[in-house]
């Protein structure tokens, strides 16, 4: 049996998931083909339960909570998902974090706007050669500590976006509690105006280091421009276009050459599914691309990208089949739903 230029390998799914699902896949590389309720979401939903304990809507949202998936079963029915992973059974629920759902990582990361682009490439980039020096206690130790100036900026990142949203908290919690003592003439401790004026004090410093890592950032980010899109480009087909980053007042997207800033939706997963690829390959990965009005030529361009990225697996949902491209000779199995 062929295994993607990866690890573990999804070998079988038996599910409930809106009926019954009893599927052996003979490839990594999966073509799920049907007309429009034949029954593609229901395999989809079946690997993401099984992969990610969570399932994506129409809209691409991930639904984790167990009330809200139960209603994917039959009526009456307790829902059931097992994944034969490389011979072992792995269940819904079981938190196995084995896989990575990498295509809505980077879809994700292209349709949340400048930061989420920034904070994604900033996590998954390898680029380490840019100095970064900021103001910001035991940030050298922060350096040392992790080996890397881009992983530092990350935990510093992680770390003043937290302490931000904690001191707000206490800010909005002080001001409600102050609020009722007013209201009823009721006495107002010293302690809680010195509290409410430390938490402000406190949003202040964490805003003051949140705009320094954001702008190190983007001065980070854009140093590596060049090697990030020559990576991302090995993924995509040549003839949808080049993927190019740009820039317009200090935001920052990442699109098709040639004007096209925001892709079309099929443009939009082929940028995805390169992105991910450059950035999120490995043998965590699953490649799993929504379900598009792809065109026979297009779609075959794609799958032709798919299969040389490093991955665990491939799941290609579609109506239509791939033209000139002979999927089934270089590895691909047709799943019928």
């Amino acid at each position: 049996m062929e295994r993607c230029l990866g690890g573990e390998m999804i070998e079988a799914i038996y599910s409930n998931v809106k009926g019954r699902i009893d599927l052996q896949f003979a490839s990594p590389y999966n073509l799920i083909y049907g007309r429009n309720g034949s029954g593609k979401s229901s395999i989809i939903h079946s690997i993401e339960l099984g992969a990610f304990d969570t399932a994506f809507d129409a809209a691409g949202k991930d639904v984790r909570s167990k009330a809200d998936l139960r209603f994917l079963a039959p009526r009456g029915a307790e829902l059931y998902c097992h994944l034969i992973v490389d011979g072992e059974e792995v269940d819904w629920g079981d938190r196995s974090n084995r896989f990575d759902n990498v295509v809505s990582m980077a879809m994700d990361a292209l349709t949340g706007g400048h930061s989420r682009l920034v904070e994604f490439l900033l996590q998954h980039m390898d680029d380490d050669d840019h100095p970064i020096a900021l103001n910001v206690p035991g940030w050298d130790a922060q350096v040392r500590r992790h080996g890397s100036y881009r992983k530092a900026l990350v935990s510093v990142q992680k770390w003043a976006a937290s302490e931000l949203r904690s001191a707000q908290k206490r800010v909005r919690e002080l001001n409600i509690a102050i609020g009722y003592m007013c209201s009823y003439h009721i006495y107002i401790p010293d302690e809680a105006e010195k509290a409410l004026a430390e938490a402000e004090a406190e949003i202040v410093k964490f805003r003051d280091i949140k705009l320094q890592v954001e702008t190190e950032a983007l001065i980070f980010v854009k140093g590596a421009f060049d090697s990030l899109e020559d990576s991302i480009n090995r993924y995509l087909p040549e003839q949808i276009g080049r993927a190019e980053f740009s820039e317009t007042g200090g935001r920052i997207r990442l699109g098709i050459g040639g004007g096209v800033v925001v892709p079309s939706g099929v443009e939009t997963v082929a940028l995805a599914v390169a992105l991910a690829g450059a950035l999120l390959g490995g043998p965590r990965a699953l490649f799993i691309l929504p379900d598009r009005a792809y065109d026979p030529i297009t779609l075959g361009r794609v799958m032709r990208c798919l299969r040389n990225v490093p991955c665990a697996g491939v799941f290609v949902q579609t109506t239509v089949l791939p033209e000139d491209y002979d999927f089934m000779s270089l590895g691909w199995d047709l799943v019928r739903a």
